[in-house]
């Protein structure tokens, strides 16, 4: 084999090579970022907020739908959430409650009944 040849072969062996870590280095940083997202999610911080129950609503479920219910709440500070509560707390219209306020490092708020 010639030598040109020969180098060329082995920059084009070099090059495949090159190729396939690139795609397995893209792979395990994609891995690596879903991965982080997650532990971003975790992370929480909680507020006690007050609210006042404006609507109570059937909850529709597949799984023991009687046991529970949806409860509209408009907060202190104005927006209105969903929160689920038993019904066996006797929640009414009218009736102000504590709400927790979960906030997560990646932006999503959600609620919880307390």
């Amino acid at each position: 084999m010639r030598e040109e040849t020969r180098k060329r072969l082995e920059r084009a062996l070099w090059v495949d090579r090159a190729k396939k870590l690139g795609i397995a280095l893209a792979i395990i940083a994609a891995i690596g970022a879903a991965f982080g997202y997650e532990t971003l999610d975790m992370a929480v911080s909680d507020t006690n907020v007050e609210g006042t129950v404006t609507d109570i609503e059937p909850l529709v479920s597949k799984q023991n739908s009687a046991d529970g219910e949806n409860v509209v709440v408009r907060l202190a500070g104005g927006p209105l959430i969903r929160v689920l509560a038993y019904k066996s707390r006797g929640l009414k219209v009218g009736d102000h409650i504590q709400v927790v306020e979960h906030h997560h490092a990646t932006g999503r708020v959600t609620h919880t009944l307390r």
